[in-house]
C-alpha cells in the first residue's frame, strides 16, 4: 500500500488467470482497488463464450496435432498428445475435433483405461491406419464409459 500510495497509483487493473487473480483478490482485502480481467487459456470461465487466449491454444494445438498426424500415419504409429487445460478438457474436445482425433480424453468425464486400450487395439487388428471419426464419435456417445 505504501508503495502505491508513493506511486501515486489509485487503481489496478489486473490481467490474468488463477493464480493472478488470486493474488489480487488479497490485494483488494487490503484495500488496494482494482478491476480483475480474467485471461485463462482453459476457457473454464462461468458467463463467457471464449476467454483470452483460447482461440490461440486451440490453433496451436490442431496445428501441433495435423502435425504429429502424418508422421504417425507413414510409421503406422498410434500418437497420444496431451494439451493444456488443468481441470477443463476444452482445449483437447476442440482440438481434437478439429484435428479429427479418434479419441478425446476429457477430465469432466470418467474413462476406463481398458476401454481406450480396446480402441487402439481394435484398430491395429483391423488393418486400418486410421479412421477418423469413428473413435470420436464412440467417445462422445458413450459418455464417460470409455
Amino acid at each position: 500500500m505504501d508503495n502505491l500510495r508513493a506511486l501515486e497509483i489509485d487503481a489496478l487493473v489486473v490481467i490474468g488467470g488463477d493464480g493472478t487473480l488470486s493474488i489480487a483478490k488479497e490485494l483488494s482485502k487490503i484495500g488496494v482497488n482494482l478491476v480483475g480481467v480474467p485471461k485463462t487459456i482453459d476457457n473454464d470461465l462461468a458467463a463467457t463464450d471464449v476467454t483470452f487466449g483460447f482461440d490461440t491454444a486451440i490453433n496451436t494445438a490442431t496445428e501441433a496435432i495435423d502435425k504429429i498426424r502424418t508422421t504417425g500415419e507413414s510409421h503406422h504409429r498410434v500418437m497420444i498428445v496431451e494439451v493444456m487445460g488443468r481441470y477443463t478438457g476444452w482445449i483437447a474436445l476442440q482440438a481434437g475435433i478439429a484435428s479429427g482425433a479418434d479419441i478425446i480424453l476429457i477430465p469432466e468425464l470418467p474413462f476406463k483405461t481398458d476401454r481406450v486400450c480396446d480402441a487402439i487395439n481394435e484398430r491395429i487388428t483391423s488393418g486400418r491406419k486410421f479412421y477418423h471419426h469413428c473413435g470420436l464419435l464412440k467417445a462422445l456417445n458413450l459418455k464417460g464409459a470409455i
